[in-house]
């Protein structure tokens, strides 16, 4: 990772932590490769960033990352992931610190803060869009249950524009008939 350029970096950085944040499992970000190994997906100028992972506890734990431009998850590079595995599983899950986390390489990097945001709101876009959906809500019958326009609730919606307050996102709560929860967590 560190010989990429800041431009992948930043772009694998999104994507993992839009996967610590809720993303579920499944496509267009995340595919089933094996067992109980996934990998997240990023697309950079024509290939394709796969970092390879699995959920034990409640964490993610990257195994391995690599870039490749076919679509098939090369062997060598799933034996090497599946290698890890059984070495951390080995070793004493319950040490208080498996690995590096992967939090201290973007922060090394001064991009943490930016992935983080990108992707909170990702998945405030992805929830909400879902929730229209199955409420079969159209943006225009969303932006009227908002009290705004259709034009911010595309920027609401997109999941590039980080810029959003607290105000519209209660709206559109509201409107779906949810309730929002935050919380400042340690690390």
């Amino acid at each position: 990772m560190r010989t990429l350029s800041a431009t992948g970096k930043k772009a694998i950085g999104e994507d993992i932590k839009t996967v610590q944040f809720g993303w579920t499992l499944g496509m267009p970000l995340v595919a089933h490769v094996e067992g109980g190994i996934w990998e997240v997906r990023t697309r950079l100028d024509g290939r394709i960033a796969r970092t390879l992972f699995v959920t034990e506890g409640g964490m993610m734990i990257l195994l391995h990352a690599f870039i490749k431009k076919q679509q098939k998850t090369p062997k060598p590079e799933l034996n090497l992931a599946q290698e890890r595995l059984k070495q951390l599983r080995e070793t004493e899950m319950s040490n208080a610190h498996v690995g590096s986390a992967f939090d201290d390489f973007l922060a090394e990097e001064a991009m943490l803060d930016e992935a983080t945001a990108v992707a909170v709101k990702r998945v405030i876009a992805w929830q909400i869009a879902q929730e229209m959906a199955a409420q079969k809500l159209t943006k225009t019958a969303m932006a009227k249950k908002m009290h705004t326009s259709r034009a911010a609730l595309n920027r609401l919606l997109d999941e590039t524009d980080t810029s959003l307050t607290l105000t519209t996102l209660a709206s559109a709560a509201a409107a779906l008939g949810k309730q929002m929860r935050f919380e400042l967590s340690g690390t």
